[in-house]
């Protein structure tokens, strides 16, 4: 009878380890795994707490649109730029909770903490199918005497991974629905690892149809990824006879969540579309269109007025093409009313869609090629950045370096294509337009999962030292790089409620809820945007875009240019930052904020 090696014996065991409570079960990491909740909480709730009083002009959106949809306006709620379901969580508690003004922002960011923790719950999800899916590429290994990441390395890891990208990549700070797609592609893809396994019924399939249609619902570029799930999940089902009939399912189910929303759009713009995000963004990265006021002369290559070249106040040609351009009232520095018929906050970025309506996105090679070389550097930066995730590249580089043959290593990582082809995908589809850290975040984890799953070295004691000591050094780097992130966070942003203070002000000095006011801000990204304005209720229908040309004026043009704005109907200007000394007009500071006001019923 032939003497059986050690790996042999070792293999062997495997099974029964995974029965009986040991190494390979789950349970055994309970405590691992509750102390990486208890930091991932804790770090969250950080940076929740630092930036409650901050606020973007995306989040000023989704707030009105959660409004309106909760009010049962649904005119003004169907919206084809912003998709609905982040509205719909916040209007939710915005409703529920009805918070006053001071308390509103805040109130909006433990939402987001919430959705954070919802998220964490989902990663959990997709490590457990992960680690099991993983069990049987370790036996392989046991048996080929190779020397894989154990469990305890993948749970630390893994939260290391989930920690990194959803504080320092996507953040809690800005209200946008990043952490709800994160969330949701975090459940997808452990789903599709259950399929893989063998281990789904029909209803797993029907749960994964659900999940891709509310994805879509919270982020629209989710509708064509949905599709590259669903090719994935066909080919990972080891059923081949099954294959098609429970995709089928998946594409169904997906379809019936998503029809809703995508007919009620396509009947408002007269046409189908599954959003419009995509094509005015594509217009303003790849074509140079100015996203804000299109019809200006000027060439858009970046947000914020400072970075628009040419004379802004110069005609365009892209004024022929909008179906509903905005009403210029004053010439030289522009000046725009935008009062009917878009409701809410500020209506010029409450619906894109309708201001923008008419701009065809065309295929320019010089923007194109911008726009990739930008991807490029964007994605260089998450990877290997000190202030993003270098410390999870330099250890996965190292024990790949190691290893006596770093081909086989990367030829097993590409192995796992059910992580990397969709990764890939979204990665080449925000390329070619635009894209951040925070869109690609979570994509970013599924790369690492399949990445450190190529992880071989020699079977040895060493071998498990240097693994040991590399997912700890790892983990160390990551807890640098997120209080690095929550440090600058802290000193970047407003810890105090100026906001409330200069919506209180605004009050005191009789600009009551329901009016309407003008705004001197270069873009709804500035310091002077809509953020006052929300919490004081009133709305804002003109704009002076370019608050340089305005102080730079002489007396008498700033005096023509607000008596426009008065003809227009708004009882006040908003403006951020303190006017020139010596100007003719009257000026009043909102409390000790960088706000001042010019309210017309005084003069």
């Amino acid at each position: 009878m032939k003497a059986s090696s050690p790996a042999e014996l070792e293999l062997a065991q495997v099974p029964h380890e995974r029965e009986s409570g040991g190494p390979g079960n789950s349970g055994s990491y309970k405590w691992l795994r509750l102390s990486f909740w208890c930091v991932a909480i804790m770090l969250g709730a950080a940076d929740a707490w630092v930036t409650r009083f901050t606020m973007n002009p995306d989040g000023i959106s989704y707030l009105d649109i959660g409004d309106a949809y909760w009010r049962g306006d649904w005119h003004n709620a169907i919206n084809a730029y912003w998709s609905p379901l982040y509205s719909w969580v916040l209007g939710f508690f915005l409703k529920v909770l009805k918070p006053s003004a001071y308390w509103e922002y805040p109130l909006v960011h433990l939402v987001n903490f919430l959705i954070y923790v919802a998220a964490l719950g989902c990663f959990e999800f997709l490590l457990r199918e992960f680690i099991r899916n993983r069990r049987e590429a370790e036996a392989i290994s046991l048996a080929n005497a190779d020397a894989v990441l154990p469990e305890w390395a993948w749970w630390t890891l893994g939260y290391s991974l989930f920690i990194s990208s959803s504080i320092v990549l996507i953040t809690i700070r800005v209200v946008t629905p990043d952490m709800c797609v994160a969330g949701f592609v975090y459940l997808v893809t452990g789903l599709i690892l259950r399929i893989r396994r063998g281990r789904a019924s029909r209803r797993t399939f029907a749960l994964l149809g659900f999940v891709l249609g509310f994805a879509y619902l919270t982020k629209a570029v989710m509708f064509p990824l949905a599709f590259v799930f669903l090719l994935v999940a066909m080919f990972s089902c080891p059923e081949v006879s099954h294959r098609f009939k429970r995709t089928a399912l998946s594409a169904l189910i997906f379809v019936v969540v998503a029809a809703p929303f995508v007919i009620a759009i396509s009947r408002a713009k007269g046409r189908l579309t599954t959003g419009m995000s995509g094509g005015i963004t594509y217009a303003a990265y790849i074509d140079g269109v100015d996203p804000w006021y299109p019809d200006d002369g000027g060439t858009f290559v970046g947000w914020g007025g400072g970075y628009v070249e040419g004379d802004v106040d110069s005609w365009s040609p892209n004024r022929s093409l909008l179906r509903h351009p905005t009403r210029k009232i004053f010439t030289a520095p522009a000046a725009y009313d935008f009062s009917k018929p878009i409701t809410g906050t500020y209506p010029f970025w409450y619906d894109p869609s309708y201001w923008q309506d008419g701009l065809t996105p065309r295929v320019e090679t010089r923007g194109q090629r911008r726009a990739l070389e930008n991807a490029v550097l964007t994605y260089a930066a998450l990877f290997f950045s000190v202030f993003t995730q270098l410390g999870i590249a330099s250890g996965l580089l190292f024990l790949f370096l190691i290893a006596p043959k770093p081909s086989f290593c990367f030829r097993s990582a590409c192995r796992n294509w059910w992580l990397v082809f969709p990764a890939a995908s979204a990665f080449a589809l925000y390329s070619l337009v635009h894209t951040e850290y925070r869109y690609v975040a979570v994509f970013a984890s599924l790369l690492w999962l399949a990445a450190f799953s190529g992880v071989s070295l020699p079977r040895s004691s060493q071998s498990k030292k240097i693994i040991a000591s590399v997912s700890i050094i790892i983990t160390a780097m990551t807890g640098l790089a997120v209080e690095l992130s929550l440090r600058r966070e802290e000193k970047a942003v407003q810890i105090h409620p100026a906001y409330w203070k200069a919506a209180t002000a605004l009050h005191s000095n009789r600009v009551l809820e329901g009016e309407k006011i003008a705004m001197i801000s270069d873009d709804p990204s500035g310091k002077g945007g809509p953020f006052v304005a929300r919490l004081a209720h009133v709305q804002i229908v003109a704009q002076i875009n370019r608050p340089d040309r305005f102080w730079a004026s002489d007396v008498s043009t700033q005096d023509r240019v607000l008596k426009a704005l008065r003809k227009a109907g708004v009882a006040a200007v908003l403006a951020w930052g303190s006017p020139p000394s010596g100007g003719g007009t009257n000026w009043l500071q909102l409390e000790d904020t960088s706000y001042y006001v010019h309210i017309f019923n005084e003069e």
